[in-house]
């Protein structure tokens, strides 16, 4: 037994059970293809161990660590999430990849070293990688990557250079993981610089440990590095679901969490902000307050989990209705505030109040009975009635209030729940 590689065993293994228990705050299905590839790498360091002080290792142990270099980096690279697929898609598409790669780290595993056993495998592993590229992911740039890259194997093989076929395709494998968190993790993250960090040197490793074996005094540098971006790569994903928490916190504190629209502390400062752009271009800003006629009936007589959907239904089709420069926003309860700017001086606004009126009355689904719930408007334009936020604010208050206390029609109801109201 080879008791160097204990301690960064050990330690690997106290970074998975890091994330194990980051994982139950953090449940995302890249996270458990994270831990399904550290498991894998984590099975590898531990066969690492039993490998023999000098001489080949044992078949056995030569097949784990191989199969568990391959399927960790497939796993790594489903958890990058760079193809454009379905989750079973991009499953199918890796797994079917994946197989010949199996069969010839397999192989080589086993000590077979005849050109025979492993053209059939590359043959194949071309075949699908082209086909499943073209049909599949509709990528001819992609079909052009896997036919240089399993030529290149046809070649090292007819060389007789059957550690280089294999350890060629290992860092490819990898090589694809660090391309793909680098396009696809947050450009600022810390995280991600150590993914792809880690992921880099971990593909190089692979190109180099052809030449590394045969120069045995590099061999503990080598060895030092290999276990080095092992943790990199675990401490990158620790970091980048630390700044996903960070991130979500920061959106949880601007933003009401049943609609997702900015709350009353992102409303108030995206209106400062509206009403000094408004100012110094001399333009309209309009104020609408939103208030659903006979919400509270809704919930007495539907309950809370309805009313809820009621309330997202809504906010969606208001956020739909509206201009995408305008800010809508929750205030709380049934009430939704909106700021439209860039009109014109004395330019009408009643198609504004028509879209927003459209927009509330769509006919929505909630516990397959169709609803029609209608609100009171109060509206506030900028500089004509205030020009300043408070005073906006409390006279499109007082007249949505003013608009709801008059009379509603009574329109019936047929084969519909309808909450009527007028602005």
């Amino acid at each position: 037994m080879n008791y160097a590689f204990v301690p960064d065993l050990i330690a690997l293994a106290i970074l998975i059970i890091i994330l194990m228990v980051l994982r139950r705050r953090h449940p995302q299905e890249r996270v458990g293809l994270w831990l399904l590839g550290l498991f894998f790498t984590l099975v590898e360091a531990l066969a690492h161990t039993f490998y023999a002080q000098s001489g080949p290792p044992a078949r056995p142990l030569h097949v784990i660590v191989l199969d568990c270099y391959l399927l960790a980096g497939v796993v790594f690279v489903c958890a990058s999430g760079e193809f454009e697929l379905s989750r079973r898609s991009r499953v199918l598409y890796l797994s079917l990849n994946a197989l010949p790669l199996l069969a010839i780290t397999t192989l080589y595993g086993l000590h077979i070293l005849r050109s025979t056993a492993y053209l059939p495998c590359i043959v194949l592993g071309l075949l699908i990688g082209v086909i499943s590229s073209l049909t599949m992911r509709q990528s001819w740039r992609s079909a052009a990557l896997y036919a240089c890259g399993w030529l290149t194997m046809a070649w090292l093989v007819q060389r007789g250079q059957y550690r280089e076929t294999v350890y060629w395709s290992l860092c490819c494998v990898y090589a694809i993981a660090a391309i793909n968190f680098q396009r696809r993790l947050p450009a600022r993250s810390t995280g991600r610089l150590a993914i792809v960090t880690g992921f880099t040197i971990w593909a190089l490793c692979f190109l180099m440990h052809p030449q590394i074996v045969k120069y045995r005094e590099y061999a503990d540098i080598a060895s030092h590095v290999w276990n080095m971006q092992k943790s990199l790569i675990s401490i990158g994903m620790i970091l980048i679901m630390l700044e996903e928490q960070v991130s979500s916190n920061e959106w949880l504190a601007l933003h009401d969490e049943l609609t997702g629209l900015p709350n009353r502390r992102l409303f108030a400062e995206r209106l400062a902000h509206a009403l000094e752009r408004s100012c110094r271009l001399g333009t309209q800003l309009v104020l609408v307050i939103v208030d659903l006629n006979g919400f509270k009936a809704i919930n007495d007589t539907l309950g809370h989990v309805a009313g809820d959907q009621v309330l997202r239904e809504v906010s969606s089709n208001l956020h739909n209705g509206v201009r995408s420069s305008d800010t809508l926003a929750r205030l709380g309860g049934d009430e939704f505030i909106l700021v439209a700017t860039d009109f014109a001086r004395g330019e009408p606004v009643e198609h504004l109040l028509d879209s927003i009126q459209r927009a509330v009355e769509e006919p929505i689904l909630v516990d397959g009975r169709s609803m029609v719930v209608t609100a009171s408007l109060g509206i506030a334009v900028y500089p004509d009635d205030a020009q300043d936020s408070i005073r906006l604010l409390r006279i499109a208050d007082q007249r949505m209030y003013a608009r709801k206390r008059g009379p509603i029609p009574d329109s019936g109801e047929t084969g519909s729940l309808a909450v009527n109201a007028r602005w």
